[in-house]
């Protein structure tokens, strides 16, 4: 278990002291989220300090790209036009991605990963995206990161932890829609003994067919110390997927104020 990542979701803007703290606490790599928007790179430097701070100190850092605000930006400028917002959102999300990281690399601020939200397309109001288009506007996304950081990892994120069948159909349309190559997939998960075995399973079965390392994402527990399933079993879980591909865990900061990480 010791070869797991511990990675923590925290704020854009926390300070490099308590980046520290959670070092000492056992992290080995922080999570936090990078909106997207027209001119994103023009106003990066919060982005860059975030990523500095990070590899300062020895951390990995994961860039999680909201991509909601874009696609906001767009439909706001093509109305419920499918063709017209798909082309846009295509050509703006690699365009502004492109550009910061392109920012980020001459700043020596590179992420080792990006994680991109799979259920994102349900977010957005007014037009209806087929399986295919959103392929597209998320593969735009990777090919910018790829362009410019060819080994940073990409995650792909799901809510479907304990839904195996949702989750498979998922990742199947996206490959048979031609979806770029990803590394890791990320569950996110609430600790329950109740749905404990089902993520079990699906983490083995995810692994296996689409051949990814598997990221569990606790992070929207705020605390736990009452749940039902402890974090060393969580470690327990990843730990013995198949082929090693148990890759880690997701906390959030807020967890950490009072839970022990197992060694």
């Amino acid at each position: 278990m010791n070869n797991l990542c511990k990675m923590v979701n925290v704020l854009e803007g926390v300070s490099k002291d308590r980046l520290n703290v959670l070092k000492t606490k056992g992290i080995s790599s922080v999570m936090s989220t990078v909106n997207i928007t027209t001119g994103v790179a023009d106003a990066a430097d919060s982005i860059i300090e975030m990523g500095t701070a990070t590899k300062t100190l020895g951390l990995k850092w994961c860039a999680s790209l909201a991509l909601l605000p874009l696609y906001k930006e767009v439909l706001a400028e093509t109305g419920a036009d499918n063709r017209m917002f798909v082309r846009k959102a295509e050509r703006g999300g690699f365009e502004n991605v492109h550009k910061l990281f392109t920012k980020l690399a001459e700043s020596g601020a590179t992420p080792e990963f990006i994680s991109i939200e799979t259920e994102i397309f349900s977010s957005i109001e007014g037009v209806t995206l087929g399986f295919e288009e959103q392929t597209r506007m998320i593969n735009s996304c990777i090919n910018a990161v790829k362009a410019v950081c060819p080994g940073c990892k990409v995650i792909l994120s799901t809510k479907d932890s304990a839904d195996n069948e949702k989750a498979k159909k998922w990742f199947n349309r996206f490959q048979v829609s031609g979806g770029k190559p990803f590394d890791i997939i990320s569950l996110s998960y609430e600790l329950s003994a109740e749905t404990f075995y089902d993520l079990s399973i699906n983490m083995s079965d995810l692994s296996r067919r689409f051949e990814a390392e598997i990221l569990v994402d606790i992070s929207a527990q705020t605390n736990v110390e009452t749940a039902d399933i402890g974090l060393g079993d969580l470690d327990s879980a990843v730990s013995i997927v198949p082929l090693d591909r148990g890759f880690g865990v997701v906390y959030s900061n807020e967890e950490l104020e009072t839970a022990t990480l197992v060694a």
